[in-house]
């Protein structure tokens, strides 16, 4: 019965072992460089002084509509950072997020970064620069 058993378990790994097949890794041959990474963009804040006479151009208004909607998704994304007992991590956490905005609003076209969106923020509702809003297509309540 022993001999029987011995037998059969042999038989199993036999038979398993000849059924396996070992993968061969594929030989890697002289493989392509890697592409260079594009450079990342140099981000230039200037001091952004508003206009005297509070007009907003075309092209502030085309980038201001650009970062609306990231800016808006930014403060979504760190609102729960915010909410830390910590007040140096809520301090790094403030730090991070103005950088954030200053750095869509300049890669938007804002050059003087989050001063210069709120500034247009502002000046939106100005009946002079009703003809400006409209046609960038933007809406104001």
């Amino acid at each position: 019965m022993i001999r029987f058993i011995i037998t059969v378990v042999a038989g199993c790994i036999l038979i398993g072992s000849l059924g396996c097949e070992t993968k061969k890794k594929p030989v890697v041959q002289n493989a392509p460089a890697t592409p260079a990474l594009p450079p990342k963009p140099v981000i230039k804040k200037v001091e952004f002084v508003p206009p005297a006479d509070s007009l907003i151009t075309v092209a502030q208004m085309k980038s201001w509509l650009a970062c609306n909607l990231l800016l808006d998704s930014l403060a979504i994304m760190y609102g729960d950072s915010f909410k830390t007992d910590d007040p140096q991590k809520r301090l790094r956490y403030q730090d991070d997020f103005s950088m954030a905005q200053d750095k869509i609003c300049v890669l938007s076209g804002l050059t003087g970064g989050y001063k210069e969106y709120k500034w247009v923020m502002d000046n939106i509702g100005n009946p002079k620069n009703k003809a400006v809003v409209e046609a960038s297509n933007g809406v104001v309540f």
